[in-house]
């Protein structure tokens, strides 16, 4: 119960700040609320969203699904957090008035081959810098005693591999559309790159493994980079479908097949 009751008083804390500070310096100044009702429920709203998402990635990180479970899970169900912030952002949308989509989610397309040049290089450059950093750490990190060897991946991991083309691809598409909207179109544009980085890294702390959120801490660094350069999300959801098909298509299954792991 401990790890719940500190998950759940840290979102409290930043939800307080979150509340205090719209209040007293306008965190929130992008968003137009129609009322003062309005601006309340929305507040109440992100508050139910992040204590969901608090028992959730704690419950998820303190009794990992195992390799069993996922194979016999609905496939749906793993984007049960992605259905979770759409529906969460349709009610901030619909709270502030229903702004323009464009506006709201960043959204710029004036220059497609520029925009998809930026993504593709952001996403490919940000794949090197993230295995090159989580190299580095882990050499210190072994060299100091303070990590083991690597042990068993997790089974997600494991899971995810061994999954058909398409629904690797499915998993793709809704990460790199789902998360940036939330995390860089929302979060960052409204509490900024530092806290939205941390937050989108806390997220995936079902994961379990150090090195691996490193990796995301740093990847989203990058790719939180390209949003507040550009004022754009798309370049920055290539940047993460780019990352996350060369993790899923190309790394991760030549990985299992030099280890000699099977699903």
């Amino acid at each position: 119960m401990i790890p719940f009751a500190v998950s759940v008083a840290f979102v409290v804390i930043v939800w307080l700040a979150i509340v205090i500070l719209n209040e007293t310096t306008g965190l929130l100044s992008c968003d137009r609320f129609p009322n003062p009702a309005a601006k309340y429920i929305a507040y109440l709203l992100l508050g139910v969203l992040m204590l969901m998402l608090a028992v959730m990635i704690t419950g998820s990180a303190l009794a990992p699904p195992t390799l069993k479970q996922l194979k016999g899970a609905p496939f749906y169900s793993l984007f049960t957090l992605h259905f979770i912030l759409l529906a969460f952002l349709l009610g901030w949308w619909l709270l502030t008035g229903r702004p323009n989509l464009r506006e709201f989610f960043n959204i710029r397309h004036e220059k497609p081959v520029e925009v998809a040049a930026i993504g593709l290089s952001v996403g490919v450059a940000g794949w090197i810098i993230t295995i090159l950093f989580a190299l580095i750490v882990s050499l210190i990190l072994r060299a100091t005693g303070v990590l083991d060897e690597p042990g068993e991946p997790p089974a997600a991991i494991i899971w995810m591999a061994a999954l058909p083309l398409w629904k690797k691809a499915v998993i793709v598409f809704t990460a790199m559309t789902v998360e940036e909207l939330f995390f860089r179109s929302f979060l960052q544009k409204r509490i900024g790159l530092i806290a939205s980085t941390v937050l989108f890294a806390l997220a995936h702390f079902s994961y379990g493994n150090p090195l691996l959120l490193i990796g995301v801490f740093v990847i989203s660094t990058i790719i939180g980079l390209a949003f507040y350069r550009t004022k754009n999300v798309l370049p920055g959801v290539i940047a993460h479908g780019v990352f996350d098909a060369i993790q899923l298509f190309v790394l991760v299954p030549i990985a299992f097949k030099l280890m000699g792991a099977g699903a």
